[in-house]
């Protein structure tokens, strides 16, 4: 059994993303997988136990067995933080180590998600590099190079503290005029590093999408009319603080959007819903009047009425994309898709020492 260590050089560069299709992929392929996130921070509780939502999430897609308790065997809140600078909580390595082993157990391939980078864990005493080196551990690094040369010092320094366990590098979320640099020049000077890329993965609409639930969840709002339709994606938004012949025009080239227009603007709610809209989201807790609500309900599209000014929820929305999840039905199925097609499998099996 070897492990696999899934880290990144920045937050929400898509670990879930690599775990979800690398684990689905190994299973298609015969393997008994484990996924391990030996710290968490998005807090959820089964019964008694406290875990990481991510974790809950892929013991269901996965239809993995391991307790949640053992996924995830320390989950950062902010009364957790408080006890650890009280000194109320020792170091966490012997924690993660056992559960680890628990959840390796019987295992072909465990794949591991770091919280961040490498050098995180230190005020745990669990710094994750140790816990790499403590089981033998590959490490496979993802980043979203916003600045190229910091991303690429980034892989630098993970080479630089891992040595020959580093199997390679993965780059997300690229834009098609950035493929060629990456195919090219990028992968040559990492080449002569010592550092394989395993795979480059362009920007997806679908992926970087969030469900009209996710925004109602996220911006505190009551939905008013087309609960059915929660699930659906939301790929771009658009703001209602135009005259309506402005609005049509800039409407009718965004689809699949999310509508942000003030509840007392219903000559623009109106434009929104004769395009492709997936949701309103009607600021300043004001409700639409009935003709809005009639042809919202006639075409299924979700009003959300939030008590937010819209600028507040603009705000909201962007650090909310920010965080992707791949929650929905439909991203899931995506997912595989994009790391079976992206991410050099054979290399990571090589690297492993699985057989093929």
């Amino acid at each position: 059994m070897k492990p696999l260590f899934i880290s990144s050089l920045t937050q929400y560069s898509g670990k879930n993303l690599i775990v979800l299709g690398l684990g689905r992929r190994f299973q298609k392929e015969g393997y008994r997988i484990g996924v391990f996130k030996p710290v968490g921070m998005f807090p959820s509780r089964v019964g008694n136990v406290l875990t990481d939502e991510d974790v809950l999430f892929f013991r269901k897609v996965m239809s993995l067995d391991d307790s949640p308790e053992d996924m995830c065997p320390v989950v950062i809140t902010n009364a957790f933080i408080e006890d650890v600078l009280e000194g109320e909580v020792g170091s966490c390595m012997d924690k993660i180590r056992r559960a680890y082993e628990r959840v390796a157990e019987n295992k072909d391939v465990v794949l591991m998600v770091g919280l961040g980078g490498l050098k995180y864990g230190h005020f745990l005493g669990a710094p994750m590099v140790n816990l790499v080196k403590e089981v033998d551990a590959c490490v496979l690094t993802l980043d979203i190079p916003r600045y190229l040369d910091q991303s690429i010092d980034g892989m630098l320094a993970v080479k630089s503290l891992v040595g020959e366990r580093f199997l390679g590098a993965v780059f997300n979320r690229l834009e098609p005029g950035r493929m060629e640099l990456f195919n090219t020049l990028v992968r040559s000077y990492l080449q002569k590093n010592g550092i394989d890329i395993l795979g480059l993965i362009p920007e997806d609409s679908i992926l970087r999408a969030v469900s009209v639930r996710e925004l109602k969840d996220a911006l505190g709002g009551e939905i008013i009319c087309c609960p059915e339709k929660l699930d659906e994606l939301v790929e771009r938004f658009g703001i209602g603080a135009m005259n309506v012949e402005s609005a049509m025009r800039y409407m009718r080239k965004i689809r699949n959007k999310a509508v942000i227009v003030g509840g007392d603007r219903s000559d623009i709610q109106l434009a929104a819903l004769e395009t492709s809209t997936k949701c309103l989201i009607l600021t300043g807790d004001l409700y639409p009047d009935d003709l809005i609500l009639g042809k919202a309900i006639a075409v299924g599209v979700p009003i959300i009425v939030i008590k937010g000014d819209t600028q507040a929820t603009v705000e909201k929305v962007e650090s909310l994309l920010g965080h992707i999840s791949l929650r929905a039905e439909s991203k899931v199925a995506r997912a595989v898709e994009i790391v079976e097609r992206e991410i050099g499998f054979d290399a990571i099996c090589k690297g492993l020492g699985l057989p093929r």
